[in-house]
């Protein structure tokens, strides 16, 4: 009888080691123990996490104070006084205190993640508050026609912006574009003021910038090789 109950508490006690022994195990292997240094000598690739320093010197540090943008106030400049423009690729701080990791660089940024995850509302929303606080030009792919709605209207309000919307679902609904619009511009100062060549000669080079956009008069050019596919017929 005690034998059993010996060989019981042995069994626990093993299995309470086992158990300890896992749990100290996923306290110490976990993805916070990631180091970022190179393995080997790079036989599995060079990469790594960037460290505190390197995020520092690579990315502009600008303070994300949306409430003083809206109105005009503590636009993003650096030093001196110039616009920084750029990807918003993450942030420091908590509410409130927020500061954005600016992007200057020319580069593009892909965003992938499941459904419900916030691309849109923490990702592209600051992108498009920052591009307009800082005064870039830019387009979006609107399907659901959200953007337009939520920042159209902040854009044009708020930051001055002229805000085209293409529906090619209802294009009576949408803002259009007249080719000719520069050429009968022109058209007209000179028929005002016959002696305005410059007008004249401004037109006839319109024109045939829309012609050539419209219709390729080279025809199948061997040159182009792969690239044909992209030329007009």
């Amino acid at each position: 009888m005690n034998s059993q109950v010996y060989m019981l508490i042995a069994a626990a006690a093993v299995m309470f080691s086992v158990i300890g022994g896992l749990s100290l195990l996923a306290h110490y292997y976990t993805l916070n123990g990631i180091k970022s240094k190179t393995v080997g000598d790079g036989q599995h690739g060079v990469a790594r996490f960037a460290t505190k320093k390197e995020i520092e010197i690579t990315y502009h540090h600008i303070p994300f104070d949306v409430r003083a943008w809206r109105k005009g106030l503590n636009l993003p400049a650096d030093e001196n006084g110039n616009a920084v423009q750029g990807l918003v690729v993450g942030c420091t701080g908590s509410k409130g205190a927020v500061t954005g990791l600016i992007d200057t660089g020319d580069v593009h940024c892909l965003m992938i993640g499941a459904a419900g995850v916030g691309k849109t509302a923490f990702f592209l929303y600051p992108n498009l508050e920052y591009a307009c606080a800082s005064g870039m030009s830019f387009i979006t792919t609107d399907t659901k026609g959200d953007l337009a709605r939520n920042y159209g209207i902040i854009a044009k309000e708020n930051y001055g912006y002229n805000v085209a919307v293409i529906d090619l679902r209802n294009p009576t609904r949408s803002d259009g574009n007249n080719l000719l619009h520069l050429v009968n511009k022109y058209m007209d100062l000179y028929r005002a003021n016959n002696n305005n060549f410059s007008a004249r000669a401004k037109a006839e080079k319109y024109a045939k910038i829309i012609s050539k956009t419209i219709i390729s008069t080279d025809g199948n050019n061997a040159a182009m090789g792969q690239n044909a596919f992209f030329v007009r017929p």
